[in-house]
């Protein structure tokens, strides 16, 4: 068969309207066009929606993770404030205990050594410590003995 130019063979078998009028131009055309205009405006407008949302998401968690940081620290600081008031309060009620005799007196006992008249204070030694053993093989054989008195 011979090539049919631009016509299918459904179309040349198909009657045909004999005008002289020239025949309008179909409006598939038009609507290709169309649709050609939004598949290219499509491979435009997607990659400006993924920016778009990029720096929204930046945006959104810059501020976020500052916040976060900021939580975390006011719960350490809070937690060391915490432990300066316990700290505070140890300390103030160890301050009222030396405003009282019974106290100063253990105190003077125990760290000083101090008696009432009438008193004997026996301060005991602690142990002896073991003198230094050294092995009697070779380098050490001479030095053990003037390490032991």
């Amino acid at each position: 068969m011979s090539r049919l130019s631009r016509r299918t063979r459904a179309e040349s078998h198909a009657p045909r309207k004999r005008s002289d009028a020239r025949a309008k131009p179909s409006g598939n055309k038009h609507a290709k066009a169309k649709r050609s205009l939004l598949l290219r405006s499509g491979w435009i407008i997607t990659p400006v929606i993924l920016v778009i949302v990029t720096v929204a998401v930046v945006a959104f968690l810059a501020p976020t993770r500052t916040l976060l940081d900021q939580h975390r620290t006011a719960a350490a600081a809070e937690q060391r404030l915490a432990d300066l008031d316990q700290a505070n309060a140890e300390a103030q009620a160890q301050a009222d205990a030396l405003q009282t005799d019974a106290e100063i007196e253990r105190l003077a006992r125990e760290q000083y050594g101090y008696a009432k008249a009438g008193e004997e204070v026996y301060h005991l030694l602690p142990e002896a410590r073991d003198p230094v053993r050294v092995p009697d093989s070779w380098p050490f054989e001479g030095l053990g003995s003037s390490l032991v008195r």
